[in-house]
């Protein structure tokens, strides 16, 4: 069964922390920044493969399987949100919730 969208934010979230305190420079980095880290597809307004994120009052929209910015920015996490959705893992559960997102706005 794939994860929710919900679950695939909890993972974003444990591997944005991860990164920042793995990095020597960002020991100190607000975990709380992360608490309201959201993801969301909208077929109805951009057509194409793609994925919202949402981190604190930074927002992207991101094509995917590329994970090229659409519109917007994430400031400092953007490179590790790109890696995260190069993960096999996420592409396959992204690739899902699309094709269901696809289904019921037709």
């Amino acid at each position: 069964m794939a994860k929710s969208l919900h679950e695939l934010e909890l993972n974003l979230k444990n591997y944005v922390i991860d990164c920042h305190s793995n990095y020597k420079g960002l020991k100190n980095v607000s975990i709380e920044r992360y608490n309201n880290l959201k993801l969301s597809m909208d077929p109805e307004v951009y057509q194409t493969y793609h994925i919202i994120i949402r981190i604190g009052i930074s927002e992207a929209v991101m094509i995917l399987p590329e994970a090229l910015i659409f519109t917007g920015t994430l400031g400092m996490d953007e490179k590790y949100v790109q890696r995260w959705l190069q993960l096999p893992m996420v592409q396959q559960e992204l690739s899902s919730h699309w094709s269901n997102y696809r289904l019921y706005s037709a």
